[in-house]
């Protein structure tokens, strides 16, 4: 009994008990001054909550991460939105700062920041070369540091 107690408490403990979901929009608006963006576009949220990027409408979007805590080991990307509702979820255990973009619209400031426990100190982030990466995984080599998120597509 004492020991099933024990195993109990301890499976309790080491999972988030209070996990919470967010939501990001990824928006198009043709009338805005910021015609493409991310909404929330800055985000804080705990060790073990999960964030699910969706697509707003019918305008091709895609998540890539650019700046990551260093202990952070894998490529954290979406595959392409194109519909209405298609998604990316994904759960953050390493605190720190996290920068991402759409890369379609990274070059008209589509990009947000999210604070997983608290702000990473200078020093304690890496760039993430999605651009490398991605030739290394067309490649088929080091294809382990793309992380399989969960995708999903509403028809």
């Amino acid at each position: 009994m004492k020991k099933t107690l024990l195993t109990a408490t301890l499976i309790l403990a080491s999972t988030p008990a209070f996990a919470k979901e967010y939501t990001i929009k990824e928006v198009t608006d043709d009338n805005a001054k910021k015609q493409n963006f991310f909404s929330p576009d800055k985000l804080t949220i705990q060790p073990g909550d999960t964030v699910t990027f969706v697509n707003a409408q019918d305008t091709p979007h895609e998540v890539m991460f650019i700046n990551v805590p260093k202990a952070v080991d894998a490529m954290i990307m979406s595959p392409m939105h194109e519909k209405k509702g298609d998604s990316f979820s994904y759960t953050f255990t390493i605190p720190g700062t996290y920068k991402f973009h759409c890369h379609p619209h990274e070059a008209l400031g589509m990009d947000g920041t999210l604070i997983v426990g608290k702000p990473s100190k200078p020093g304690q982030t890496k760039a993430v070369d999605h651009h490398k990466m991605a030739k290394k995984l067309e490649g088929g080599s080091d294809s382990d540091h793309h992380h399989a998120a969960t995708s999903t597509t509403k028809d």
